[in-house]
Formats: structure tokens, sequence, C-alpha cells
């Protein structure tokens, strides 16, 4: 291999081991929901966290709210449980 190709992919690795890669987390737990008497856009946030043994894994508690949701550059997938399917 040549001294310059050698360069070029030392220079790209050293690049690519500076880049940070976002963590996804994953979300699940109850939910709180609103009645179903408004016809308003609603949305749904964390009211309480707790992390677990395992990294980058949070159970939630989450409460539906009314409005638009906010916009977050958050990387999470989140899981609704509801009581109610229980039933």
């Amino acid at each position: 291999m040549s001294n310059a190709l050698a360069k070029r992919i030392q220079r790209l690795e050293s690049i690519l081991q500076t880049r940070a890669v976002p963590q996804v987390v994953f979300r699940y737990g109850c939910t709180k929901l609103l009645p179903n008497d408004s016809a308003e856009e609603r949305h749904v946030v964390v009211s309480k966290s707790e992390p677990t043994a395992v990294p980058n894994v949070e159970r939630c508690e989450f409460e539906e709210r009314i409005g638009p949701a906010p916009v977050g550059p958050e990387l999470v997938f989140d899981v609704y449980l509801s009581l109610e399917d229980e039933k």
C-alpha cells in the first residue's frame, strides 16, 4: 500500500473516531391519559424517570398533556403502557 493511501486512511479513521455518536434511549412505562372529552391536540411527556440496570433503558411514568408536542433532538424509543388495556 502506498504511503499516501495509508496516511489518507489514518486521517479518515481519526475523523470517524472524533465524531460523537448520539445514544438511543429506550423508555417504557404506564401512561396517565386525559379524558376523551376534548378534541384538542395532545402529546405525551415523561413525568417521572428511573434508570434501570441496563444502560440507556429507563422505567418512566408518562402523562398526556394538551397542546402540540415540543420539538427536540432526542433519540428515544418510547413504549406507552396503559392500565386500561389490562381491563
